[in-house]
């Protein structure tokens, strides 16, 4: 059977128990890649059918509406035929009893178990609520996000809920990976804090530099920040090194202030006084020209930057166009819909939205025909220890932050990863910060001058012995190092290809130079930091669209790993920041008749309701997610405000007026 151009996971059968939009990413992967995914969804959550989110999240399944307490006899004759399960809620909440791990391997000893908690499944967090927002505030972001007012800082996008979901899909798909080679099922068990560790990497040591640089609402260093252009429009500068500084430097026409030795590069001004300085310097020169004509100017220059976008206008960048991540569907309940195409582009298998989602009713013939598929019978299982990747070969030339997720990720899965520097090293190992050692951790390192013909004969001799080849440098970057696709190809028919760019591949902006604030700010990401201001917030300590391609190529290469063991044949994996972008917006990509926009938080940036924010008390900062009626209520009873209000009903996703004097009252 011809293979090529099918989805990757044809024939794979997925239950997807999950109420989050964590599971439900993970089984969105799964199907955009060919599985079939079967949901069975509470019968009360009408809210989330219509939270665009889940529209998206919920594409290509066919989708149950069921009470969770379902027919017993129904669940295990699924699970006989299932390959995946995810879950993200305890099913021993369900009428089928106490269920394990350990007995479901004795129904289905194939089945590849993934659940996804908030906090874990051990310690005194392990049954506390899987809310992003709690989480996020527990992982230390609203600590450390920079906002327009004193205190802590609420953080819209929902990077633990969309990191858990790409950590569970990679752990299935290596799973599944396994269970080729050996002939076993396996567990793999996640959660939203884990998803937040993402995009927070630790590290401490005496080699570990703290940051020095000092970042605001409106970025880090003067050439790396967002600024307002004399027609109100906004614009993100992203000079990531002294050469980028002075081409900004000479567009502006402030050449000569950068004589100015207090200045430095224009990066690293010798002090704060000199950086403010420095700061109202390029913010005075860009209020002069509009952003047409800056864009013009920065565009033939070569400076690296973005104009500042909603959610909705970036649906309309030729970029993301060309990427194919605009998709049009008739959802069953929004009706005619754009929503995000397929992130991971993969060049043999190509992903495939199969259409919207289908609501059924749980005894729809679908359903029966399904349990009357034969049960698998072809694989068993037996514990061997070994992490999945374990065995395989990644050569791993990537700098700075993406592509290091990438290898760190498939590392940590067992993953025999050679990061591959040239002579002067990653551009990131001089600053010597937390994140290049904790995502270049668990790797092993090897330094080649890829300019000379020996290093390239080196280079090549060592990525033709991988399985795995990720990169994140500019497009055609690898061909100009002796490594073009052709060369690959013929030295390593089976070798997967992975490339995490800054906007793609090719296209009108693939060649520009790019960094993750410019993704930010094209994606819509800082005009939903900024909340109620109107007006973007940079988001330094996230990275969002880093760290989420990263873990998306560490997914798609994976995803080419099961294709070459299963068929035998390797393929070229992409994928890039704007693509990330577009699931980081929590819905808010996405165009339909009568779209009711997400909340978003108040100025001061705290939070997205006055029963759902941060709260500042006398020792710090507390987030409080109390939305739910008895707890709104109950919350008003402990700060003394019950006589004076009462709530009468739960706030959601349709919730108009989200913010109100009650929410000083309680902060007194």
């Amino acid at each position: 059977m011809n293979t090529k151009n099918k989805g990757a996971f044809q024939g794979i059968k997925v239950l997807e128990l999950t109420r989050g939009k964590s599971g439900a990413f993970c089984g969105m992967v799964l199907a955009d890649n060919g599985a079939e995914v079967i949901k069975v969804n509470d019968a009360g959550r009408g809210p989330a059918q219509v939270d665009p989110h889940y529209s998206i999240l919920d594409r290509g399944k066919v989708i149950y509406k069921h009470d969770i307490n379902f027919d017993k006899e129904k669940f295990i004759s699924l699970l006989k035929i299932t390959d995946v399960l995810i879950n993200d809620f305890e099913l021993s909440e369900t009428s089928v009893g106490s269920v394990s791990y350990d007995w479901v391997k004795e129904i289905n000893p194939g089945l590849i178990f993934c659940s996804i908690t908030a906090y874990g499944g051990k310690g005194y967090l392990s049954l506390g609520p899987p809310v992003d927002d709690l989480v996020k505030a527990r992982t230390g972001f609203c600590s450390s996000m920079p906002g327009f007012s004193e205190g802590d800082t609420h953080v819209m996008h929902p990077i633990g809920d969309l990191g858990a979901g790409v950590l569970a899909a990679l752990g299935v798909t290596s799973s599944l990976y396994k269970r080729l080679k050996t002939n076993q099922g396996s567990a793999v068990r996640t959660s939203l804090y884990a998803g937040c560790l993402l995009f927070s990497p630790k590290a401490e040591g005496d080699r570990v530099k703290d940051r020095s640089v000092k970042v605001t609402a409106y970025g880090g260093g003067p050439f790396y920040s967002v600024f307002e252009c004399m027609d109100g429009e906004w614009l993100q500068l992203g000079c990531i090194h002294g050469g980028f500084v002075d081409k900004a430097a000479t567009a502006m026409d402030i050449s000569d202030v950068m004589l100015n030795p207090r200045f430095g590069d224009g990066r690293t001004p010798v002090d704060e006084d000199a950086r403010a300085e420095l700061f109202k310097i390029v913010k005075d020169s860009i209020r002069r020209k509009t952003s047409t004509e800056w864009e013009d100017i920065f565009t033939e220059s070569g400076v690296p930057f973005a104009l500042v976008n909603t959610a909705e206008e970036s649906m309309t960048h030729e970029q993301v166009i060309h990427n194919n991540m605009v998709y049009e569907c008739i959802d069953p309940i929004l009706g005619e819909m754009l929503q995000p195409g397929v992130p991971i582009k993969l060049s043999e298998t190509p992903g495939n939205i199969t259409g919207p989602r289908v609501i059924n009713d749980l005894n729809a013939p679908a359903y029966s025909s399904a349990i009357e598929s034969h049960s698998r019978s072809d694989v068993n299982f037996h514990e061997t220890g070994r992490l999945p990747l374990d065995g395989v070969k990644i050569s791993d030339i990537t700098n700075v932050i993406a592509g290091p997720v990438a290898g760190r990720l498939l590392a940590d899965l067992g993953a025999d990863v050679i990061k591959i520097e040239p002579p002067y090293g990653d551009i990131s190992r001089p600053a010597s910060g937390p994140y290049f050692h904790a995502l270049n951790a668990n790797k092993r390192s090897v330094s080649i001058d890829a300019k000379t013909d020996s290093g390239r004969q080196v280079l090549r001799k060592i990525v033709a012995d991988s399985d795995v080849l990720i990169a994140n440098l500019r497009p055609g970057a690898t061909s100009r190092i002796g490594l073009s696709e052709e060369v690959l190809r013929d030295s390593n028919p089976n070798l997967i290809e992975t490339h995490i760019t800054a906007f793609g591949w090719d296209g009108p902006f693939s060649n520009r130079p790019g960094v993750d604030p410019l993704a930010q700010a094209w994606m819509g990401l800082q005009m939903a930091q900024g909340g109620a201001n109107e007006r973007p917030s940079f988001l330094p300590p996230v990275a969002p669209t880093d760290y989420t391609a990263g873990a998306l190529g560490a997914l798609g290469a994976v995803i080419g790993l099961y294709v070459a063991e299963k068929y035998g044949y390797g393929q070229n994996v992409q994928t890039n920041l704007l693509n990330a972008g577009c699931f980081l917006t929590e819905g808010d990509f996405s165009l339909y008749s009568g779209k009711i926009n997400r909340r978003l938080s108040d100025k001061d940036q705290k939070g997205l309701s006055d029963f759902h924010r941060l709260y500042e008390t006398a020792d710090g900062w507390i987030y409080i997610s109390a939305e739910k009626l008895e707890s709104a209520n109950a919350l008003l009873e402990i700060v003394g405000l019950n006589d004076k209000y009462k709530i009468c009903s739960e706030f959601s996703f349709f919730s108009s007026t989200s913010h109100s004097d009650l929410g000083d009252e309680i902060q007194k």
